[in-house]
């Protein structure tokens, strides 16, 4: 099965600050290269990855712009797979759209994602006027929006899309749910609200029909098999559809719970009873018209 892969991070901790990583073991807290990520796909000899989106890496703000310029190294080089970014940026800023202005003519530039869910970032931080304005600036330059936030906080991206009907907004990982409460069997009152509120603000998010999703993103805490999972991808693709789907790895961080072969089996395995055509999509030709590849 070829693959499109929408979701790949790379970094080298030698050449690039990245603070977040402080606070993680050692199995994030490492260098990754393409020759990684592919010495890592080949473990899973029935798939092969045709192309790949570099998604940013969450680097210090005096990194942002080296950054833009490794991610387009790797684009232009034939020798391996990724061939479209999604760079950072700051869109509480009003200087934002000078920013997005030097990136408007370089194709393999498709959008932009600023990680909202860490405890730097407040919540509600994609509602303000600025915030709305740039993502606006983003859809009429034919960038999309990436939204990676906490789960918590889905509804104020749904509320922050209403507003950008024009912009193409991507949902990274779901809204990073957690596999854990959502596939088990006797949730206790929390848990139960918990999944119920994840799935109505999916719903709310679906129902915008230029919001689309990654499927990607679940980290079990412990033991794990295709059931762990099952329930939270099965939920997604039901509220968005064989259309707006798109498969992500979500590489290196996928290593954390699931690894990327593991993680890639299983989606196969979960998806193959909706038939040919539906993982057609959910694993190639979404990406290939979303990304625009």
């Amino acid at each position: 099965m070829k693959l499109i892969d929408t979701h790949l991070h790379l970094w080298n901790i030698n050449e690039f600050s990245l603070p977040w990583l402080d606070g993680e073991g050692s199995v994030l807290k490492r260098n990754y290269s393409i020759n990684d990520y592919s010495k890592d796909m080949a473990a899973g000899s029935d798939y092969e990855i045709e192309k790949a989106v570099y998604v940013e890496v969450d680097s210090a703000d005096f990194e942002k712009e080296r950054e833009n310029q490794y991610a387009l190294n790797l684009c232009r080089d034939s020798s391996n797979m990724v061939s479209a970014a999604i760079i950072s940026g700051d869109l509480t800023k009003d200087q934002f759209k000078e920013y997005i202005n030097a990136y408007r003519d370089i194709p393999q530039v498709k959008g932009v994602r600023q990680v909202l869910h860490v405890p730097s970032v407040k919540p509600g931080t994609c509602l303000s006027g600025q915030f709305i304005e740039n993502v606006r600036y983003l859809g009429e330059n034919d960038f999309l929006f990436e939204g990676c936030l906490r789960n918590e906080e889905l509804h104020d991206l749904y509320q922050m899309a209403k507003q950008c009907p024009d912009t193409m907004i991507v949902l990274d990982h779901m809204g990073i749910a957690d596999p854990d409460i959502i596939s088990k069997p006797a949730p206790d009152a929390e848990e139960l609200a918990y999944k119920r509120q994840w799935i109505k603000n999916l719903t709310l998010l679906a129902g915008l029909e230029h919001v689309v999703c990654k499927i990607s993103g679940l980290n079990p805490a412990g033991e794990w098999n295709v059931d762990t999972l099952r329930p939270a991808v099965d939920i997604a693709l039901d509220i968005f559809g064989e259309d707006r789907v798109m498969f992500a790895s979500n590489y290196p961080v996928c290593n954390i719970a699931t690894g990327l072969s593991p993680w890639i089996k299983s989606l196969d395995e979960i998806t193959r009873e909706r038939g040919e055509e539906f993982q057609k999509k959910l694993f190639y030709n979404n990406a290939k018209r979303i990304y625009h590849l």
